[in-house]
């Protein structure tokens, strides 16, 4: 008698704990997908803020000295503190995104192929903030070489605006 009770007991336990882990598996792949989704949200987010950072960096040097129809910028130098706060910006914004690629490439295999994706327009972004800010420490740079940085920085952020936006929709 006691051992017709003792085997329906292990064969419920079973059950169980097959049901739980069954259930614990599908959970998971569930939050991964869902962090995934809020990863791309957060580089999407650091994408417009670094396309607000390009706006507003045009408008602080992209105004030529002789009205319109010249194309000799002011020289800007390292003691503008605007354009320093905006280059810092950037690179504030850059390094938060690099870190999300490196939180992306941790999870599944759908954030790896968008970290992947995104990764060279991220490393793109970084060398134009580091190339700004070297352009800021030569007291004759003019605004024309900030400028085209800036007008690099647009592209680099529009490429990485289409590829976020593929990755977010297969989510």
């Amino acid at each position: 008698m006691p051992r017709i009770k003792n085997f329906p007991l292990s064969l419920i336990m079973f059950f169980l704990l097959f049901i739980l882990s069954l259930g614990t598996t599908v959970h998971a792949q569930t939050i991964n997908n869902q962090n995934c989704k809020d990863i791309a949200k957060k580089l999407m987010s650091g994408k417009n803020k670094i396309k607000n950072i390009h706006r507003q960096m045009t408008n602080a040097i992209g105004v030529p000295v002789n009205g319109k129809e010249s194309k000799t910028y002011p020289r800007i130098d390292r003691f503008n503190r605007h354009v320093n706060i905006l280059i810092h910006n950037l690179g504030v914004r850059v390094g938060s995104m690099k870190g999300l690629i490196e939180e992306a490439k941790q999870e599944g295999k759908n954030c790896q192929e968008m970290a992947r994706k995104i990764s060279s327009k991220v490393n793109a972004m970084k060398e134009i903030y580091v190339n700004m800010g070297l352009s800021l420490e030569n007291p004759d740079t003019s605004g024309s070489k900030l400028f085209d940085l800036n007008k690099n920085l647009e592209q680099q952020a529009n490429g990485t605006n289409s590829a976020l936006q593929i990755a977010v929709k297969s989510f």
